[in-house]
């Protein structure tokens, strides 16, 4: 597969990143965070050609291992993510900024993993946020 449909997804990721540090609820920057960080990964996978009825996060870590632990620790975020969304758990505004930080950093080990021009840095700033509505 071309560059084009994984640069596309890349590009997705970075607005994603944007909307997370942009949220104002906790739940939003957590869900917005790990929305980064699949369309990152799926951008790997689609680049490698991969495909497949697998999820994601295994199908990553079996063909990149070097990005095996990512795999792991965004699966794990995928769990949580549902129990946020069923909202049958509260998540912190310190964990969902954890979550941001955690796949700003994957985005990048997978720009540079692919070798794909690195999107500009802008200087973000956080928005306030709180736990719930």
């Amino acid at each position: 597969m071309g560059a084009g449909p994984a640069l596309t997804l890349l590009e997705q990721s970075r607005q994603c990143l944007a909307e997370a540090y942009a949220a104002e609820l906790a739940a939003a920057r957590y869900v917005t965070s790990q929305d980064a960080a699949m369309r990152a990964a799926a951008a790997l996978v689609a680049r490698q050609g991969l495909r497949g009825p697998q999820d994601l996060w295994p199908l990553l870590a079996n063909h990149s291992p070097e990005l095996g632990e990512w795999a792991d620790f965004f699966a794990l975020a995928a769990v949580r993510r549902q129990e946020i969304e069923s909202r049958t758990v509260r998540v912190s505004v310190r964990e969902a900024d954890d979550l941001l930080r955690a796949a700003e950093t994957f985005v990048e080990a997978v720009t540079v993993s692919l070798g794909m021009p690195r999107g500009e840095r802008a200087a973000r700033r956080l928005a306030a946020a709180r736990e719930t509505a």
